[in-house]
């Protein structure tokens, strides 16, 4: 009924799972890298569990969607079946043809030629169920039983879990120890922080169409008050609101509006929300760690009020800080603040001195920065931005932070000239999670009021981002940024030796050379004799590193990749300010 009204292509908060509306949060991100990279693997079984409305099932279209050609898949949404039942519908999605009322070992001898077929054609079989959590024991073990399917070199079966957190439970009975002994990799996805909320609303109302933000700050600062951050109940209490502010005829959502979208689609809330999503918290996560079964790739914790999101990441180190939950229950603040100050104490933090964007811990290396003084100039909104008269003068200042000085002309072209000092432009459209997950400061251009501004982003954090002009820092708040910025960003990437294009299985030469050592480093191994030739062992190690620094394990190493790599050491390398970097080593 608003589509229309608010000047939208389609319905921007539908509780269907539309992969084209997936919003990549660092943990969707991440869930979704550690699926693509696990049916790579040898057989067994993966676990992606999360509380209601959190995103698994969009997660899991997005996956099918990329899943590699040389993947069969076979995909059951309804798990309440008995164990025969179970077995039939696999053979009837990877179209296994088998006689009326067979038995279960016609069924299973017909699955295991199937795999065995497949397995000579270099094809992999992959079973995604949903809704795991409602699997009979029965059927539990059955599907352990058919990965047992395997020749000498590998397990022929994947099977993949997508459940509630009530999955856990169920797989931490006694008579279910061999399954939960056979799970390579597991993930919970949470529900949403109080940044992100902000970033999921503005994304799905920009794939709708809509121009500038329909939802000001402290709406959408009720709306995480209210759902917990679930992105099914944003959906929910979005869609509501917006008819109801349609009806009132009115261009913006406000409180009262939102507070009435609850109660319609909701029902009675308890009556301190955020208390009430606190304590859920804390229960989930002590059930978690008493059943033995929470997940190593937890590195940080994130302490939050009404007011703060406080998130604690190392751009340069590895960091692994541990709470308890009664301690950030207790008081989120101090303890945020004590752990951001250990991570200091160890040098882990980026930190910047005089606002010109040196590296303390690279001040006295000669890396050849360019100090310059600007003055920091908080403002609450877009339309008193200053930005640099053009992007020449833009790249000028951003080649500047790469200890590079080069003064662009209005004709030059900026990205063309970057393969002079062994560097590369990245361009791309993406979100704040994407530029977060790069570190790099990058250039930025939109328009206000008919006037164009060129700026710099160099630092993200939970309330503003910073954005440089000609001789001054502004601080805006992020809702504002989303609602002007097209997501369009380009950055300045260094590159490796004889790197032409994307290095992939099969390559050889210098860049392989090059890529070998440096993987040999991350990964702490002792130098090994260098190899200039891409093989399957290489292709290996780049995706576990992909998967670590939250990005795609595709096995190919473009720009996105060699950016994770050179953060390693961050020599002479300008990182993003910001205290949501993702990357797992640095």
């Amino acid at each position: 009924m608003y589509k229309d009204y608010f000047g939208l292509k389609d319905t921007p908060f539908s509780i269907a799972p539309n992969p084209e509306y997936l919003y990549m949060s660092d943990r969707h991100r991440e869930a979704l890298a550690h699926l693509l990279y696990g049916i790579r693997g040898d057989g067994g079984f993966l676990l992606l569990t999360g509380e209601v409305g959190t995103g698994k099932t969009t997660v899991c279209r997005c996956l099918l969607q990329q899943v590699p050609e040389d993947v069969d898949t076979a995909f059951i949404l309804n798990p309440k079946l008995t164990a025969d039942e179970m077995l039939a519908t696999i053979c009837d999605e990877l179209q296994i043809a088998y006689p009326d009322n067979a038995s279960i070992k016609v069924l299973v001898d017909r699955l295991n030629q199937f795999l065995l077929d497949s397995y000579q054609a270099d094809r992999r079989t992959v079973v995604i169920i949903d809704e795991a959590q409602n699997l009979s024991v029965d059927v539990l073990e059955q599907l352990r039983l058919l990965t047992n399917l395997e020749t000498n070199e590998r397990k022929l079966l994947q099977i993949v879990l997508l459940g509630q957190p009530e999955l856990l439970t169920i797989l931490a009975k006694p008579e279910l120890r061999q399954l939960s002994q056979r799970v390579t990799a597991r993930f919970h996805l949470d529900a949403l922080e109080p940044n992100e909320v902000v970033e999921y609303i503005q994304h799905r109302l920009e794939i709708a169409g809509a121009r500038g933000s329909l939802f000001p700050a402290k709406v959408v600062k009720r709306i995480y008050k209210i759902t917990g951050g679930i992105p099914r109940l944003i959906n929910l209490v979005c869609d509501r609101a917006l008819l109801g502010t349609y009806v009132q005829n009115r261009l913006e959502v406000d409180i009262a509006t939102v507070n009435k979208a609850a109660k319609e689609t909701l029902g009675p809330m308890p009556t301190n929300p955020s208390q009430w999503r606190s304590v859920s918290i804390a229960a989930s996560v002590l059930f978690m760690i008493g059943l033995g079964l929470y997940f190593s790739q937890m590195t940080t914790i994130d302490a939050i009020d009404t007011n703060t999101t406080a998130s604690i990441s190392d751009p340069l180190t590895v960091s692994t800080t541990t709470q308890t939950t009664s301690q950030l229950m207790d008081n989120p603040k101090a303890e945020a603040a004590k752990m951001e100050q250990q991570l200091s104490d160890e040098g882990g933090r980026q930190s910047y001195i005089d606002d010109a964007f040196v590296p303390i811990d690279q001040q006295d290396n000669n890396v050849g920065f360019v100090r310059q003084q600007k003055t920091a100039k908080p403002i609450q909104i877009m339309t008193a931005l200053a930005g640099f008269t053009d992007q020449a003068s833009a790249f000028t200042r951003l080649y500047l932070l790469w200890g590079t000085e080069v003064a662009f002309s209005e004709t030059d072209q900026p990205c063309s000239a970057a393969e002079d000092f062994g560097m590369s432009c990245y361009s791309n459209p993406g979100n704040l999670a994407d530029i977060a997950n790069l570190n790099r400061p990058v250039f930025v251009d939109f328009e206000i009021a008919g006037k164009p501004q060129n700026l710099l982003l160099t630092a993200i954090d939970s309330q503003t981002i910073t954005l440089v002009g000609t001789d001054t820092e502004f601080h805006v708040n992020r809702a504002d940024f989303l609602s002007y910025w097209d997501g369009q960003y380009t950055l300045l990437w260094r590159l490796p030796p004889g790197y032409e294009t994307p290095t992939m299985i099969g390559d050889q030469g210098e860049t392989v050379a090059w890529l070998s050592d440096q993987l040999a480093f991350i990964d702490l191994q002792p130098k090994q004799k260098t190899t200039s030739l891409f093989n399957r062992e290489l292709e290996e190690r780049v995706k576990r590193f992909q998967v670590s620094v939250g990005l795609l394990p595709d096995g190919r190493v473009g720009p996105q990749t060699w950016i994770h790599i050179n953060s390693i050491q961050a020599q002479g390398v300008p990182l993003l300010n910001s205290p949501f970097y993702i990357g797992g080593q640095g």
